[in-house]
């Protein structure tokens, strides 16, 4: 699994801009999680956070419009968490030891 992973980080740098930013959300599975992986190292899993903060976080992480879609599938794979009416946010504590084998 660790070759096959190292093949998907190299194919993923054809998705990042000169800015770092994903130009474009992979289609297959190990390539998304390595991408929301990513933009989920940026949140601190102490902090609790605003939809808006979120959505400003995933924005300056992306080069394409589809906030929610990041944002949801954040949370589908269970990269963060937030209160049933959205009002708070944060980053699940152990995402990393859930994805290890992809970091």
């Amino acid at each position: 699994m660790e070759k096959d992973i190292e093949q998907y980080y190299e194919k993923l740098k054809r998705y990042y801009d000169s800015e770092g930013r994903l130009t474009q959300y992979p289609s297959r599975k190990p390539m998304r999680i390595l991408a929301l992986a990513r933009i989920a190292l940026q949140f601190d899993t102490a902090g609790k956070y605003t939809e808006k903060e979120v959505n400003q976080i995933i924005r300056d992480s992306i080069a394409f419009s589809d906030i929610e879609l990041i944002r949801r599938e954040m949370f589908q794979y269970r990269f963060i968490d937030r209160l049933r009416d959205g009002s708070e946010y944060w980053a699940e504590p152990d995402w990393k030891i859930k994805y290890e084998e992809y970091l």
